[in-house]
């Protein structure tokens, strides 16, 4: 069984567009916190990571808007691996927004990868990093190639 990392926010005012609801960026920003989250939560700072020298990079973002999120509401990201590279080098993971009331909001896909920040160059993670991709991956989770 994998694991689901959840991470839960309230929608601030600023987090809103000029319709009164939250506006599509923070979608976005939302899921990037949610990942953060569970490298932070294995003892993956943003620091360690940048220690070890490397640093995640986002290849691209696929966000699907289902209800709308209005100010107040607390919104929950469930965040899980649904692709992942043998060496873990390339990564998908799946970030699910549900309202307060158990709908869905959006569902946000982002591709990206691990890049040696000295070479510029992707590159595959530290073995304990790669494992807590690993514990993360859906049954269904797809194998990436270097070239996904």
């Amino acid at each position: 069984m994998s694991k689901v990392f959840t991470k839960s926010f309230e929608v601030r005012w600023d987090d809103v567009d000029a319709n009164g609801h939250l506006r599509n960026t923070r979608y976005l920003e939302y899921a990037a916190s949610a990942r953060l989250g569970l490298l932070m939560e294995a003892g993956w700072s943003p620091r360690v990571v940048h220690q070890a020298g490397l640093a995640p990079v986002s290849l691209g973002d696929e966000v699907r808007y289902l209800r709308e999120v209005f100010p107040a509401e607390v919104v929950t990201v469930a965040t899980r691996v649904i692709g992942l590279s043998e060496d873990g080098s390339r990564w998908r993971f799946e970030h699910i927004l549900t309202r307060q009331n158990g709908e869905r909001a959006a569902e946000v896909r982002t591709l990206g990868a691990w890049i040696d920040l000295d070479a510029r160059k992707i590159i595959a993670p530290p073995a304990d990093l790669r494992a807590l991709l690993e514990s993360a991956r859906t049954p269904d989770c797809q194998n990436l190639t270097s070239r996904s």
